[in-house]
């Protein structure tokens, strides 16, 4: 079968605010709502996630098994396009380096830290490829950004309105910001103030 499942559980370290890696695993029953709510939380909480999918010495494989257990996982949760994925059989011990490798690179990027210049750069960039939609009343204006935090990411963005912010358009930015720096693994976080 080539259905998501979950294993038992999630493996859940963010548990504790302290904690600041999720480590969510799926095998091969479907993905359930409660799984859903879990992996939200982490999100919403700024944690560092990687999915693990687990028991894949028992599926079926052909060459695109991967490609389409990937393609159903980011389906499932598209609000983690930046989580990495990684496939383990832990009862066979195979593959099981990868879950390190992809902490490496989720905690690379949780940590990460942009210069001002660069991401003013970015966001300039995107804002006059893109002007934002007219929304609440008014159409926003990024006038500087700064990075102010890791573990997540946080950037204030100092703007006209901060109403007049669509998520829609929060997203773009984000999207415009990894395509210059991945920052797989971890959520990013915007802060908007209005300019003085």
């Amino acid at each position: 079968s080539s259905n998501i499942d979950n294993i038992d559980y999630m493996v859940d370290l963010s548990n504790n605010e302290k904690e600041n890696l999720s480590i969510q695993g799926y095998a091969k029953e479907g993905i359930k709502e409660q799984d859903k709510h879990v992996v939200g939380y982490a999100h919403e909480a700024g944690k560092a996630i990687i999915i693990v999918v687990n028991k894949w010495d028992l599926v079926v494989k052909n060459e695109k098994t991967m490609s389409d257990f990937t393609k159903k996982i980011r389906n499932e949760f598209k609000f983690l396009e930046y989580a990495p994925i990684v496939f383990v059989s832990a009862l066979e011990k195979k593959r099981i380096d990868t879950i390190f490798e992809a902490i490496d690179v989720a905690y690379e990027g949780f940590t990460s830290h942009l210069q001002t210049a660069t991401l003013n750069e970015i966001i300039n960039d995107a804002c006059l490829m893109n002007e934002a939609p007219d929304f609440n009343g008014g159409r926003l204006r990024v006038y500087y950004a700064h990075q102010v935090g890791i573990k997540p990411p946080t950037f204030v963005l100092f703007v006209n309105n901060p109403e007049f912010a669509h998520f829609s358009y929060l997203r773009y930015l984000e999207n415009r910001i990894r395509e210059a720096f991945e920052f797989r693994g971890s959520p990013i976080k915007f802060v908007l103030r209005k300019r003085k």
